[in-house]
């Protein structure tokens, strides 16, 4: 009978001790991960993203908090298009200006053009409410899908701008980039495609950070795909050209399954790891919705 009490018991504190236990985890990962003096004093502070990872989101909320203690800064973000600016600033208006109980952090994205089929909603709403609770200014920093195809589909349109410097080391990098980063299934007028896409979306991510940096003469923190972060061919190198007396720092979020690509922490100031999301083999949904074989390799 003993026995059969304590048998009767053991689940209700095994799974209480096991909540205890993740929590603690949680607590120390984060405790660990203090952001550094170099991220706190940068002018532009970068913090990438798996756009679906639920353990690095988290990570960076906790980082943002640390970063609020030290005072106010701006919240720039991917997902927020810049074209939605003004209505933006509307929004945050109104947001202040209303009863606790009639704010709506979704009408704030909203207002910014947030794409809720394409992203994960819940992953970014309590960044963004706590940046508004905290009355952050928000940026938005992305070109639109709208805007993009009107730029990219236009024969007479001049070729996506390079920054400057940049070299053909630099230029045939992100061509690779964007290869591998679409399982090399594009055909090669496609990659060009949208290597320039990446170089417009970059440049309109750095104008966006530096207007809102002037703007107030407040730090900003970006908060965008680990891509975008790239110090050889994204953002920092379009903002180093912008605003060349600049601090920036870059940290990427990546998953330990990217820990067996080398030359990953040469890309950025410094990289976290955090516990790989599991999702489906995005080259299997790639290749089934283009409906082709890999084309040859270049």
């Amino acid at each position: 009978a003993a026995m059969t009490r304590n048998m009767g018991l053991r689940p209700v504190w095994t799974g209480v001790l096991w909540c205890f236990c993740v929590f603690w985890v949680q607590a120390q990962e984060m405790t660990k991960e203090a952001l550094p003096d170099a991220a706190r004093q940068a002018d532009y502070l970068l913090l990438g993203e798996v756009h679906d990872n639920a353990p690095g989101h988290a990570l960076r909320l906790h980082w943002l908090q640390q970063l609020g203690q030290g005072g106010k800064r701006v919240l720039a973000m991917e997902q927020l298009d810049a074209d939605h600016q003004s209505a933006l600033d509307q929004a945050v208006k109104v947001w202040h200006t209303a009863a606790p109980g009639d704010r709506s952090v979704h009408a704030v994205a909203e207002a910014g053009g947030f794409d809720f089929k394409g992203w994960k909603w819940d992953l970014y709403e309590p960044v963004l409410r706590w940046a508004l609770d905290q009355g952050w200014p928000i940026v938005a920093t992305n070109r639109s899908r709208q805007n993009l195809s009107a730029v990219l589909q236009n024969p007479e349109a001049a070729p996506p701008p390079e920054p400057q410097p940049w070299s053909d080391l630099q230029r045939q990098n992100l061509l690779q980039e964007v290869r591998e980063g679409h399982c090399n299934l594009l055909p090669e007028a496609e990659v060009a495609r949208m290597a320039g896409a990446q170089r417009l979306r970059d440049a309109t991510m750095a104008r966006a950070l530096v207007q809102g940096h002037q703007a107030g003469g407040l730090p900003v923190v970006l908060l965008a795909g680990n891509g975008h972060l790239r110090q050889d061919l994204a953002v920092p190198v379009w903002l180093r050209q912008l605003d060349p007396r600049a601090r920036i720092y870059t940290l990427a979020v990546l998953e330990r399954s990217q820990e067996r690509v080398p030359e990953a922490k040469s890309f950025y100031d410094q990289v976290v790891w955090v516990t790989a999301q599991t999702r489906p083999d995005p080259c299997v949904a790639l290749r089934q919705r283009l409906g082709s074989n890999p084309p040859p390799a270049p």
